[in-house]
């Protein structure tokens, strides 16, 4: 490992560390891959809707919190005429 690497790891929190080698190993998962486009090709656009919606990565949009914005705010909108 060269000497910089060692101190950046050196300098990084535990978390980050942890983050680090996370994607150090899909790296070398990803070199070892013989067909690299099944990452992408072999799931169809509903599959892929269906994982991210169980995923809950877009539960904080159903947050109260996040409704800050009513139709009375703002002005409409003026388009430039041709």
């Amino acid at each position: 490992m060269s000497v910089r690497l060692t101190q950046l790891l050196e300098e990084m929190t535990p978390q980050e560390r942890i983050e680090v080698e996370a994607f150090a190993a899909f790296l070398i998962v990803r070199r070892q891959l013989k067909q690299p486009q099944l990452l992408t090709n072999d799931i169809s656009a509903q599959e892929l809707t269906e994982l991210v919606a169980a995923s809950g990565s877009f539960d904080w949009l159903d947050a109260e919190d996040e409704d800050i914005y009513f139709l009375a705010d703002g002005e409409a909108v003026q388009w430039p005429s041709p």
